[in-house]
């Protein structure tokens, strides 16, 4: 399954790539699926990693995930899909209280997302500074928000020995980048 979903998750953002740093898109995905499988997750998880954004941003259906991977990976994948036809603030909203309310599962897919997220914006504050808030369709203050949520949501309702080490590179990255 790890190797379709990757394959699957290749080909659909084919076309796509990152806005802070130009490469292909697919090496986001790629990057979410290897931070679950380090920390142990199954394998649907991963492959769910692997496609957390085909249906967003791709023409892929839920149905077309449901049909080639299965019901597990599909409902995690929707859990992480946000619905294009609300606001901005709406589908943040949305994900911040997935990771609230959410599995484990849920929100480590979530939690791996926003790291490798930070990390590319890390990397674009060393060679751009502050210009790199450019590249949001809302800015520093709005992203500061959005990030310090889920840091502040993302433990509710976990044991201490289930929580994955990257939780709290996530926090400590969301702390050196909002708190400069």
């Amino acid at each position: 399954m790890y190797r379709r979903a990757s394959d699957f998750a290749e080909q659909a953002h084919r076309m796509q790539r990152r806005k802070i740093t130009g490469e292909p898109y697919f090496s986001h995905p790629r990057n979410v699926a290897h931070i679950l499988r380090d920390a142990g997750f199954r394998e649907e998880v991963v492959a769910a990693g692997f496609l957390h954004d085909v249906v967003e941003d791709t023409p892929v259906t839920l149905d077309e995930i449901r049909a080639a991977f299965g019901d597990d990976v599909a409902e995690l994948v929707a859990s992480h899909t946000e619905d294009k036809s609300q606001s901005w603030e709406e589908r943040k909203s949305h994900t911040i209280d997935i990771v609230r309310t959410g599995t484990l599962e849920q929100k480590a897919i979530i939690v791996a997302d926003k790291l490798d997220n930070l990390q590319s914006i890390k990397y674009a504050l060393s060679s751009e500074g502050n210009k790199v808030w450019g590249y949001f369709k809302r800015g520093y203050d709005l992203q500061k928000w959005y990030n310090e949520s889920i840091v502040a949501n993302m433990y509710v309702g976990l044991e201490k020995e289930e929580i994955p080490s990257y939780f709290k590179q996530y926090e400590q990255l969301c702390q050196w980048i909002f708190r400069k």
